[in-house]
């Protein structure tokens, strides 16, 4: 499993970290990739902004229930990195 992966998979099952997702969706109204590449550090799992934008960008993947509802709520919809 990539390391991206196993972060989904830490973030489906604990609120504690869902909870610093959802704040880190909410920043200035789109995703905080540097906060979350911070958050999997956090947590273990090393990952870099690009791939964190490429999972919102893949709509082939499943979605978990806890993506389902950030969706839902309109946070990783429009997740494109800025031009610099």
């Amino acid at each position: 499993t990539s390391n991206i992966t196993e972060f989904r998979e830490k973030v489906a099952t604990n609120p504690a970290i869902q909870l610093e997702v959802r704040r880190l969706m909410e920043v200035a109204g789109s995703p905080d990739l540097a906060g979350l590449v911070e958050l999997g550090t956090k947590n273990g799992c090393q990952f870099s902004e690009q791939e964190v934008s490429d999972l919102f960008a893949n709509d082939n993947d499943e979605l978990s229930d806890f993506e389902m509802e950030m969706v839902s709520a309109g946070f990783g919809v429009d997740c494109k990195m800025p031009d610099v």
